[in-house]
């Protein structure tokens, strides 16, 4: 997500340039087909407003989260999936391996943005540093069922 988009360009891209059709979309929402597509135009060039009761069922539709982080980010906060527990039904050691590589993917993106500080790879960096909280959420709750004994037995 780039750091200059403004709401409308997130909710342009959400709908314009997803794999499903904006009719699709605006049947799995409820909301008329027509109207989506003018309510997402970009640089509010329709003058329609997009309802913000359709924002969840949009996301989910799109499975594009991308208007929550913007929101989050522009409001001073982070945004982290949750993780499904039984994703998370690794060895232990997968998980540790998964969760380094993610923290040397981050230095290493660190390291090229204070080197060459652009867009794209402020772009790098941002998702990297995404990814590396997504993966700390997923150990921290693997920890506490572990402590709570309440993983899953593997057959």
């Amino acid at each position: 997500m780039n750091q200059t988009q403004d709401i409308k360009d997130v909710l342009h891209s959400t709908v314009h340039e997803n794999v499903k059709p904006v009719k699709v979309i605006a049947d799995e929402i409820g909301i008329s087909s027509n109207y989506l597509y003018r309510a997402a135009l970009p640089d509010d060039e329709s003058g329609v407003k997009f309802p913000i009761q359709f924002l969840i069922p949009l996301m989910k539709s799109t499975n594009n989260y991308s208007l929550l982080r913007h929101i989050a980010k522009v409001s001073g906060f982070l945004t982290v999936k949750m993780p499904l527990m039984t994703a998370n039904k690794k060895d232990e050691l997968e998980i540790v391996d998964e969760y380094q590589d993610a923290t040397v993917k981050v230095l290493k993106a660190l390291k090229t943005f204070f080197n060459e500080p652009t867009s794209i790879n402020y772009n790098l960096v941002d998702q990297a540093l995404l990814d590396v909280m997504e993966k700390s959420s997923s150990a921290q709750k693997y920890c506490e069922k572990r402590l709570l004994g309440q993983l899953e037995m593997e057959m």
